[in-house]
């Protein structure tokens, strides 16, 4: 019997980022047996994950295979929110890169795709536009700009959604974390930034769900997460973008929102497809 091998690249590809709130630990199962299954469920090729707090390279890669991912990466053992990337493909040319980084950012090739798992600084703007020019000189200094998937948890919000913040609400949130936290600073001359995401798609680099959905979709916060009393103040700092070459394999990009998702982190997840 002749088995034909197809790669990604032929079948198509499904692509989840996911904040998984300090290792998920919502999932008190030995294993993550929930969250295994979830996973299994939804079927991602390749998964970008943040917030892999309390794993080894080992129990990683313990758990991939729970969900049938064969490869696993861990950014580095024993930092408090290091990123990772699993896939059912050999996971190759792996970058890690922490250094002048809060969290840090994996760089891999995975089925001829160039893939980017991150996580930049939730506090002082400042910081972030240190490590988004550092991740834009690392694109440029591959040389490998098609094929190019970066996805992950940016802590900083899109221009594209502006008009959701024009209301004031997460402005005044900021100042008042400004307030407690001196010096971090969160906004810029009391405004939103949005300098962070504009560096990116002036990268030629494409906000992959806002293809599909032009509409407002939050990734924070999910309903477990929600205040119990007053408006939940929405934002949008997931994302995968993509190179415009790959822009017209697009199949679909949704925010995930389920049971599971809705419960089991503080972030929602984004998934990509693939034709």
């Amino acid at each position: 019997m002749l088995t034909i091998h197809v790669n990604a690249q032929q079948a198509g590809l499904r692509v989840m980022t996911y904040n998984i709130y300090e290792g998920m630990k919502l999932d008190t199962g030995a294993g993550k047996p929930v969250f295994a299954t979830w996973i299994k469920k939804i079927n991602p090729d390749i998964l970008a994950l943040q917030e892999c707090t309390g794993f080894t390279q080992a129990s990683l890669e313990k758990l991939a295979e729970l969900y049938g991912h064969r490869y696993a990466v861990l950014l580095i053992e024993g930092e408090k929110f290091p990123v990772a990337i699993t896939s059912k493909y050999p996971i190759l040319n792996v970058q890690k890169v922490s250094d002048n980084m809060d969290r840090g950012f994996i760089s891999a090739t995975i089925e001829g795709y160039n893939v980017i798992s991150l996580h930049f600084t939730p506090f002082d703007y400042r910081k972030r536009a240190q490590e988004v020019d550092l991740l834009l000189a690392h694109i440029e200094a591959t040389g490998n700009k098609k094929n190019r998937i970066v996805m992950g948890d940016f802590n900083t919000l899109s221009p594209a959604d502006s008009a959701h913040y024009s209301d004031g609400r997460m402005a005044a949130n900021y100042q008042a974390y400004e307030r407690k936290y001196p010096p971090i600073l969160k906004l810029v001359d009391g405004k939103i930034d949005y300098s962070v995401i504009q560096k990116v798609l002036n990268a030629s680099l494409v906000d992959a769900l806002k293809l599909s959905t032009p509409e407002f979709v939050k990734t924070i916060h999910p309903k477990r997460f929600e205040p119990k009393t007053g408006e939940d103040v929405s934002s949008r700092i997931d994302f995968i973008f993509v190179s415009k070459d790959l822009v017209k394999k697009i199949k679909s990009v949704k925010v995930l929102t389920d049971e599971f998702t809705d419960n089991f982190s503080d972030h929602y997840p984004v998934l990509m497809e693939l034709k």
